[in-house]
């Protein structure tokens, strides 16, 4: 079965050789002609993809892309500790009033992790069958 299948793809391939050879010695600018016609239609089809499809895919730089890109530069100059590098500080957001005397109250204290508080179902009670 796989004798047979790679004799039928070289015989293919060796007719699309020899046509592409016959192609460019008697008509070469219809060669020429064809593969730019490929290329206008690819690029039409290209442009259509990132301007219409790609958004809704996942794959054309949309809200979630610029944010993870922005949070990316935020940690690289954060975590970076090389000497003689000034460190540009991220613009800090102004608490209200209430927020001011509550922090004022608290000790503030800075931790090297990026973890992030997920809230769950901490007052619901379980539903248990036992």
């Amino acid at each position: 079965m796989f004798r047979k299948f790679n004799v039928l793809i070289m015989l293919i391939l060796g007719l699309a050789a020899f046509g592409f050879v016959i192609t460019v010695i008697t008509n070469p600018m219809y060669l020429v002609r064809m593969v730019l016609i490929v290329a206008a239609v690819g690029g039409i089809f290209y442009f259509l993809y990132k301007r219409f499809l790609a958004k809704r895919f996942g794959g054309g730089g949309g809200k979630d892309v610029n944010k993870y890109k922005q949070a990316a530069r935020y940690s690289a100059q954060k975590y970076q500790n090389q000497p003689g590098k000034i460190m540009k500080k991220p613009p800090k957001i102004k608490p209200s009033t209430k927020a001011k005397s509550s922090l004022s109250k608290m000790k503030k204290r800075t931790n090297d992790h990026n973890f992030k508080v997920i809230e769950g179902k901490k007052g619901k009670k379980k539903n248990r069958a036992l």
